[in-house]
């Protein structure tokens, strides 16, 4: 699965506000008042417009951003400490010296350009509740419904043949990590928790959008400490993958049932210090379990 890559638009210096409205009017040296009245409504409706946006995406959460950028960065952090030397120097030379915790948001960054509109389901697969482990495996790798777990499954397998197909790797460790976040696994009626809504620190959030960013945010740590946390409360077990698709669907297996857990924690959200304290050795074991099998997988490609 290769992807195009795409050159950044080159950024547009600001003018000063009002500036605009000035200039075209005196660009004419005798401009009419209705002319003039007409192209301040226009700069007034263009600042309204970035004020409208800039709100938007600062105060309504993304439904399927899985773990947020600290939570991503986390996983590739921890990772990057399982990681072989030969595997580690050939993924920081795919990613131009760059970290694995880093490069873990690609996925997420690139969805703002349409050259990459294909994967935007690719993050997610919706699962009904109570499936036995046979009803499990089936739907798990179908697309109807989402196909990160299929995704995971496909990508892995490219990159064991193309293994210096950089952006397939860049989204084969975002989906890694997103696959072992329980929201994303979540049932296809409520989109993974982003109909259910809950109070937060006085917020109206999504149960979703807990679980991306503001309950990783509430430890109050870097990714980085957050990370040298987990490495020391949680050593890390050394996971060996085969390439196998049963071992992937085991990985995706024990998140979905992660995800009943989460779901029943709906009544305790209002109470953030008793939600932290009793839900977040499940978040600790997610981040880790993420990194673990992320190491693993990334091994078996490059080791």
């Amino acid at each position: 699965m290769q992807f195009v890559t795409r050159h950044p638009s080159p950024i547009i210096a600001k003018r000063p506000q009002g500036q605009a409205c000035l200039e075209r009017s005196e660009g004419n040296t005798n401009p009419s008042p209705v002319t003039h009245h007409r192209h301040c409504e226009e700069e007034r409706r263009s600042k309204l417009i970035t004020i409208v946006t800039l709100y938007l995406f600062t105060f309504l959460p993304l439904t399927a951003a899985a773990w947020g950028a600290s939570g991503h960065r986390i996983i590739g952090e921890v990772a990057e400490s399982k990681l072989t030397s030969k595997t580690k120097k050939k993924v920081e030379a795919l990613f131009g010296n760059s970290s694995l915790a880093m490069m873990s948001n690609w996925g997420d960054f690139v969805r703002s350009d349409s050259a990459y509109s294909e994967a935007t389901d690719w993050h997610y697969t919706n699962l009904d509740s109570g499936l036995t482990r046979v009803a499990f495996d089936t739907l798990a790798v179908k697309q109807d419904a989402g196909e990160n777990i299929y995704r995971v499954i496909t990508l892995t397998a490219h990159l064991k043949q193309h293994p210096n197909d950089t952006n397939s790797l860049k989204m084969l460790v975002h989906l890694v990590e997103d696959m072992h976040c329980p929201m994303h696994l979540g049932r296809a009626g409520d989109l993974g928790g982003n109909r259910i809504r809950i109070r937060w620190l006085g917020r109206s959030i999504s149960l979703h959008s807990l679980w991306d960013d503001p309950f990783v945010d509430f430890q109050k740590l870097s990714y980085t400490e957050f990370a040298t946390h987990l490495k020391r409360v949680r050593p890390l077990k050394k996971v060996v993958f085969k390439g196998d698709e049963a071992t992937i669907l085991d990985w995706a297996w024990e998140t979905y049932q992660t995800t009943g857990i989460v779901y029943a924690s709906q009544p305790d959200t209002g109470k953030p210090y008793g939600y932290n304290f009793k839900y977040v050795s499940l978040l600790e074991k997610r981040l880790v379990t993420a990194a673990e099998h992320l190491a693993a997988i990334l091994n078996y490609i490059y080791n």
